[in-house]
């Protein structure tokens, strides 16, 4: 009797063995899970070699969960049989605070697929919002009537438009001229204060290593401004040609002393004062100017005006 019963034992151990390896193993790999949170859940099952099995695709019923990807391995087979494994990626929406889920894999027996599912496994629902918070949200009863955003007149706009535009056409033809002359009388003024800072500052240092790169830079810059205010190509002319348009006898010398500094490196202590010389011949010729445009008639300040836009 206890050999029966020992051989009985054996044999439904035997038996619950093999149920349980032809059974597929279905389980989440993860403890829990998140709202809309994709996660994973794995399916293995092993079989006999000579058994044709199928795993649910994408389109598979997975509730209370959704398929959106599917991964599949390939078949492994040994002495214990074929061994076929998926990795599905799966999301929820159900507020459950435990899930749970069996998949079933179909066997092809004979002309018919037998489902086999596989043992159910469950899986905690992460809470971010405690019923207690939810219990203390109050819900407002009243609210404020907010006015509607009035939608833009475009008739009034118009009307406004064409009223700013008939203004400034009289006042520019009432006041047109004055406007403009004083205008470029700020403008002459702006010019001025830029020459002096920079030719200042090339004169600052006229003795030092870089002595007479300043120099040369300060000239340069003397030329373009006188031509700018006289309108004459000075930038172009020599020394020559600038005292025969310039009649002042302490420009000339000023000049040959800075041209035998520049041409000829014979330093003298009187570049500083060949350049304040340069610098007041600058500022008499925009004073001169200055005058000129303010007693000027509007056609003489017109042509003053494009000849400015024209060295521009």
């Amino acid at each position: 009797m206890r050999r029966l019963l020992s051989f009985l034992l054996f044999t439904f151990f035997c038996c619950f063995l093999e149920a349980a390896a032809q059974q597929p193993q279905g389980r989440f790999l993860t403890d829990s899970i998140e709202v809309g949170k994709p996660f994973q859940y794995a399916l293995s099952f092993r079989h006999s070699s000579q058994v044709d099995v199928f795993f649910p695709d994408t389109s598979a019923d997975f509730r209370p969960f959704q398929v959106i990807k599917l991964e599949y391995f390939p078949t492994e087979t040994t002495s214990r049989g074929s061994l076929d494994s998926a990795v599905y990626t799966l999301v929820t929406f159900e507020l459950n605070k435990i899930q749970t889920l069996e998949v079933p894999v179909w066997t092809l027996t004979g002309r018919d697929c037998t489902a086999v599912y596989s043992q159910m496994d469950s899986i905690r629902l992460r809470e971010l919002i405690s019923p207690d918070a939810i219990d203390t949200l109050r819900l407002q009863t009243d609210t404020q009537i907010v006015p509607l955003r009035r939608q833009p007149n475009f008739p009034f706009m118009l009307l406004v438009s064409l009223l700013i535009l008939m203004i400034g056409t009289g006042v520019y033809l009432l006041f047109g001229e004055s406007i403009t002359k004083q205008w470029e009388l700020f403008l002459m003024f702006r010019r001025n204060q830029e020459f002096v800072k920079n030719f200042t500052r090339f004169t600052r240092d006229v003795n030092g290593v870089k002595g007479i790169d300043n120099v040369e830079k300060a000239v340069i810059l003397w030329k373009k401004y006188l031509q700018r205010l006289e309108r004459k190509p000075y930038a172009t002319y020599t020394t020559k040609e600038i005292t025969d348009n310039l009649s002042n006898a302490q420009l000339a010398e000023a000049l040959k002393s800075i041209d035998s500094l520049i041409y000829g490196g014979l330093a003298s202590f009187n570049t500083a004062d060949s350049l304040n010389i340069l610098r007041e011949v600058a500022l008499q010729s925009y004073r001169h100017r200055r005058i000129e445009i303010a007693q000027a008639t509007p056609a003489s300040s017109r042509t003053y005006q494009k000849s400015s836009q024209n060295d521009r």
